[in-house]
C-alpha cells in the first residue's frame, strides 16, 4: 500500500508582492495550504485580466492568458471561505452590475419601444415611394437597439449550451467556477451523451477558438472572442472522475489543468486566542482586493456590435523569449519516450505556454492592461510556477478514484502507529474505537481493511492461537507491524 506520495510546496514568492501577499495571508487567516489559496487567487486574477490581453508566444502564436484551474481538497477543508476571500471583488462588481442592470430596464424598454415606433413611421411614409426609399429610411433609422449585456461574470454549475447562451447575452469574459465541483462533475454536461462535447467546447475556449451554440429553432450561432476561466474545487473522492478518466486525457482536457492536491490541515488548525492579531493579513488581502476591482472594472475592448473581444497581443521580451525556448525544449525532452514525464506528455508539451499564460496574467495584474511586453522576470515566476504543475500532474493525473477500502487501510495504518499501544488488535478493537474510517462500520469492511494491511506487511497474518487485546481473550487477532521511529 505504502504512503499517499505528498506534494510539493507551493512556490508563493513567485507569484508577486500583491498576488503571493494575498495568497499568504489567505493561508494564515483560514489557515488553507497554500496551494488552496493560490489557485482561487489565480483563478480571479486570471478572470479579470483575460479580456485585455493575449500572449504572443515565440511561435508566433497569439493565445488566451485564461487559466483551468482544479484544486482537490477534503471537506472541511475551508474551500468556500477560501474561495470568497479570494473572489469577493469580483461577486461586489457582479452585484453592481446587477443593480444597474435593474434600474437601467424601464430606459431600455423605451429605447426599444421608440425604435419600434420609428420603424413603423419609416415604412410608412417611404412605402409608396418604392424599394430604395424603404432601404435609404431603415439605413438611416440604424440598427435596433441591442440588449444590454446580462450582468454576469461568474457561472457555478450548469449545461454545456446553457454556458454558451450566458456567451451570448452576457459579457464576453467569463468564470466557470465552484466551490462544490462535484455538482459539475456528475452533472448533465459530463452525462454519457454530453461529456464529449462539453471537453470540446471547454478546450476550444482555452484555445481562443469560436465556439458554436446550436439550438432547434435558432440554428448553428458562431461566437468569437470569448475567454473562460475554469476553476473547480472538487474532493479527492471525486476527482478520479477528472483525473483518472482516459477519455479526459485522450481529447487533451487534462492537459490544460493546472491542478493542485496539497495535504489537508485538518487536526493542526489550532488558535492561540491570546495571540497578536497579525494587522498586516488584512492589509495584504486589501492591497489584492484594491487592484483586483480596478482591472475588473476596466473597459473590455470589444467590438460593439458582436461583443466580440479584441484583446491586445503582448509579446515576451527578447530575455525571456530565451526563458521560454529553454523551458519548451526541456520539455520535449522530458515528454519524450525515455524522458521521466513520458506518462504526462500531453501536459508537458503544453507546459511552456501555461508557463506563458502565468507569466502574462502576473504581469498584467502588475502593471496593467497596457502593459508592452512581458519582462523575464516574470517569465521565470510562471516557469517557476509551471514547474510545480508539472510536480503536481505527475503525481495525480492518471489516478482512478480512490479504493474506500484503501484509503481506510491507510487511516488505520496512521492510527496504529499515531494512537494504539498495544502489539495486538481485533476487528472489535478498530469497530468500537478506531479512527472513523473504520468505526462502527460492518465487521466484513474491517476484514477487508485488515487484509489489504496484511498484504502490505503492516499487520502479521492472523495469529491462529488468538491473543489478549486490551485485557480480553480474543481468538481473531493480528500483530502490529508499523510503528512511529
Amino acid at each position: 500500500m505504502g504512503e499517499v506520495a505528498k506534494g510539493e510546496k507551493y512556490p508563493i514568492h513567485a507569484l508577486g508582492e500583491t498576488i503571493g501577499g494575498a495568497v499568504a495571508a489567505i493561508s494564515e487567516k483560514v489557515m488553507v495550504p497554500p496551494a488552496l489559496a493560490a489557485n482561487s487567487v489565480l483563478s480571479a486574477c486570471s478572470l479579470a485580466v483575460q479580456p485585455y490581453v493575449n500572449v504572443l508566444l515565440p511561435i508566433g502564436d497569439a493565445r488566451p492568458v485564461s487559466l483551468f484551474l482544479v484544486t482537490v481538497a477534503e471537506s472541511g477543508d475551508r474551500k468556500s471561505t477560501t474561495d470568497n476571500l479570494a473572489t469577493g471583488e469580483i461577486a461586489v462588481y457582479q452585484r453592481e452590475l446587477q443593480e444597474h442592470h435593474v434600474r437601467s430596464e424601464h430606459e431600455i424598454t423605451a429605447r426599444k419601444l421608440a425604435w419600434d415606433a420609428s420603424k413603423g413611421e419609416a415604412l410608412a411614409t417611404s412605402k409608396k415611394r418604392g424599394r430604395e426609399a424603404i432601404e435609404q429610411a431603415l439605413n438611416d433609422l440604424g440598427a435596433k437597439p441591442l440588449d444590454p449585456m446580462v450582468p454576469t461574470i461568474t457561472v457555478r454549475v450548469g449545461t454545456t449550451q446553457g454556458l454558451l447562451k450566458q456567451f451570448e447575452i452576457a459579457r464576453p469574459s467569463l468564470g466557470l467556477m465552484s466551490d462544490e465541483g462535484g455538482s459539475w462533475l456528475g452533472g448533465y454536461g459530463l452525462s454519457e451523451d454530453n461529456r464529449l462535447f462539453t471537453v470540446a467546447t471547454l478546450s476550444d475556449l482555452w484555445d481562443g477558438q469560436p465556439v458554436q451554440r446550436l439550438t432547434a429553432g435558432e440554428g448553428a450561432t458562431s461566437l468569437y472572442g470569448r475567454r473562460l476561466t475554469f476553476h473547480m474545487m472538487i474532493q479527492p473522492v471525486l476527482a478520479g472522475r477528472l483525473l483518472g478518466d482516459a477519455e479526459f486525457k485522450g481529447q487533451g482536457f487534462l492537459s490544460r489543468l493546472l491542478v493542485a492536491q496539497p495535504e489537508s490541515l485538518v487536526g493542526t488548525r489550532f488558535v492561540d486566542p491570546h495571540a497578536p492579531v497579525d494587522d498586516t493579513i488584512a492589509q495584504r488581502i486589501d492591497s489584492y482586493n484594491r487592484r483586483l476591482a480596478q482591472i475588473i472594472r476596466a473597459k473590455m475592448p470589444m467590438d460593439e456590435d458582436t461583443r466580440a473581444l479584441r484583446p491586445n497581443p503582448v509579446p515576451l521580451s527578447r530575455s525571456a523569449q530565451i526563458l521560454w525556448w529553454d523551458f519548451s525544449n526541456e520539455m520535449e525532452k522530458r515528454a519524450g519516450k525515455d524522458g521521466d514525464m513520458s506518462e504526462v506528455r500531453g501536459f508537458a508539451l503544453k507546459l511552456a505556454e501555461h508557463a506563458a499564460r502565468i507569466a502574462a496574467v502576473l504581469s498584467v495584474f502588475q502593471q496593467g492592461p497596457r502593459i508592452e511586453e512581458i519582462e523575464d522576470e516574470q517569465m521565470a515566476n510562471g516557469i517557476l510556477l509551471a514547474r510545480y504543475y508539472l510536480a503536481e500532474a505527475a503525481r495525480l493525473f492518471g489516478s482512478a478514484s480512490p479504493n474506500p477500502i484503501i484509503m481506510a487501510a491507510q487511516k488505520v495504518s496512521d492510527w496504529l502507529k499515531d494512537k494504539w499501544g498495544e502489539n495486538l488488535i481485533s476487528v472489535g478493537i478498530l469497530q468500537n474505537f478506531g479512527p472513523p474510517a473504520v468505526k462502527k462500520k460492518a465487521a466484513t469492511f474491517v476484514k477487508d481493511v485488515i487484509a489489504v494491511l496484511v498484504e502490505h506487511d503492516h499487520l502479521s497474518a492472523r495469529l491462529p492461537s488468538g491473543g489478549m487485546v486490551s485485557g480480553n481473550k480474543v481468538r481473531d487477532v493480528w500483530r502490529v507491524q508499523v510503528r512511529n521511529d
